[in-house]
């Protein structure tokens, strides 16, 4: 593959992201991160008593409204992860876990599910993203648009993982576009960060990050941009075999 294609060349040599287990302590604040904060979590660790106290995260038409959706272990499930998401987000924005107001509904424009954003009291606002395979759960909390995609790999060795990396991708690229724009940009005014993120072989699923950030040469992240070499002096000899 090319050297600059992120699913191969330097990219199958970078080491994914590490995502830390989403702590339940409501007096831990990850406040304060640089662009991006990624966080697991495994629905079936958690015992049953800290599932009952993160389900009281959740406001009471907001639980019965997820309720409503699924009943049954899929929907205990549904409601873990929403209330494991207003968590997360409280923590970043310092401030109540009910009291965020999230924007995660379809895009007025185009109708998909993309730049997803996290509002506190104050007016401070992030943007998130969620993907998850079977009991494992990953956030993604940034500065800018960002946007999680999976894709189950079909076999456990790195060349199936190396396989997944696109569709991961590109399900990541679509998420990470801003409202309103609804199709990456040509004008190069921003960039895409496209990182993939650690999740363990038993899970069978390759995860990636991406998320949109603008233009500036000394943002963290950004790779290289080297200028472009002077063209080459136009001599008479390269004007053709009948030069002088």
């Amino acid at each position: 593959m090319p050297a600059t294609n992120p699913d191969g060349g330097w990219g199958a040599q970078r080491t994914p992201l590490p995502a830390p287990p989403l702590g339940l302590d409501p007096a831990q604040c990850d406040g304060g991160f640089d662009s991006l904060a990624l966080r697991t979590f495994v629905v079936s660790t958690l015992p049953p008593e800290d599932r009952r106290a993160l389900r009281e995260k959740l406001a009471h038409d907001e639980r019965a409204r997820l309720a409503a959706e699924m009943a049954g272990p899929e929907g205990d499930r549904l409601l873990a992860v929403r209330a494991g998401l207003r968590l997360l987000l409280g923590q970043m924005l310092d401030t109540d876990p009910g009291a965020v107001v999230m924007d995660d509904g379809p895009c007025p424009h185009c109708g998909r599910l993309h730049d997803r954003t996290a509002c506190s009291p104050d007016g401070r606002r992030l943007h998130f993203a969620t993907v998850g395979r079977g009991d494992l759960i990953v956030y993604a909390v940034c500065h800018f648009p960002v946007g999680l995609g999976l894709a189950a790999t079909d076999g456990p060795d790195r060349e199936a993982r190396l396989r997944g990396r696109k569709p991961a991708r590109l399900a990541a690229h679509r998420e990470a576009v801003a409202r309103g724009r609804c199709s990456r940009p040509r004008d190069g005014s921003v960039e895409y960060i496209v990182r993939y993120v650690d999740a363990a072989p038993e899970y069978g699923c390759v995860i990636s990050v991406v998320y949109e950030v603008p233009f500036r040469e000394d943002t963290p992240g950004f790779r290289a941009h080297r200028p472009k070499p002077a063209p080459w002096p136009m001599t008479r000899a390269h004007h053709g075999k009948g030069a002088r």
